[in-house]
């Protein structure tokens, strides 16, 4: 999804327009997911949404304008580039990074639980990577089988883990849902035609989930989840 859309003189990227799509929808789901939840006050409720509003502007901004720091001689050189590119994917990590600490200082601000948050990111984040794949296999049918697989790993985990409040801010849950999600990658990264390894056919982020769902697979030997007082 490299190409572009212009309307009048701008010039839009459409990966960028998909991007800042799903991740609206990831927004919207976990709000509509919270409101159901029973267990939460809704003056709590409140206070939440608010900060997932706030989250939501930063990180948009901060996937936008990361540009500047990723190519600042581009920038300088043609100021006008801000309007028409974005940070691409490592601007996304970066605004997802900064989410995420904008989250822990306001759980401690509030009162509320970090892993309520990580909660709410993580159904956020599978809702975008969801719709995000289902564009892309629409645009680039020769890699159909990895954006398929992303959905159809989308949607399992989020049904298991995220499709309603029983399980919500339980750390067991997450720890589970990030190691098949790891797994998944791992997989993924196999249809991949582009794939380069580096180490006895594995390519270097498919190392890296093996890493990270090893560090799962011992935090689950851990004594039971003690955020349930604070779910």
């Amino acid at each position: 999804m490299s190409s572009t859309l212009q309307i009048g003189p701008f010039v839009l990227q459409i990966q960028g327009l998909v991007i800042a799509m799903a991740a609206f929808l990831g927004y919207y789901n976990v709000t509509f997911r919270l409101k159901r939840i029973e267990s939460i006050a809704d003056s709590n409720k409140n206070q939440i949404i608010e900060t997932l509003e706030i989250a939501f502007i930063l990180a948009i901004a901060i996937w936008k304008f990361s540009f500047i720091l990723f190519e600042p001689v581009r920038v300088l050189a043609h100021p006008s580039s801000l309007l028409y590119f974005s940070g691409g994917e490592r601007g996304v990590w970066l605004a997802i990074v900064t989410a995420v600490a904008f989250f822990y200082y306001r759980a401690k601000k509030e009162g509320n639980s970090i892993w309520l948050y990580m909660d709410l990111l993580a159904a956020a984040f599978l809702v975008a990577m969801g719709v995000y794949s289902i564009f892309a296999l629409i645009g680039n049918m020769n890699k159909a089988w990895v954006y398929g697989s992303q959905v159809l790993i989308a949607v399992v985990l989020y049904y298991l883990h995220f499709h309603s409040g029983a399980k919500i801010a339980r750390l067991k849950n997450l720890n589970r849902a990030l190691l098949w999600f790891s797994l998944g990658q791992v997989f993924v990264s196999f249809l991949n035609p582009l794939k380069q390894n580096v180490w006895l056919g594995f390519a270097q982020d498919q190392i890296n989930f093996i890493i990270l769902a090893a560090v799962c697979i011992g935090l689950d030997f851990l004594p039971a989840d003690r955020t349930k007082k604070d779910a």
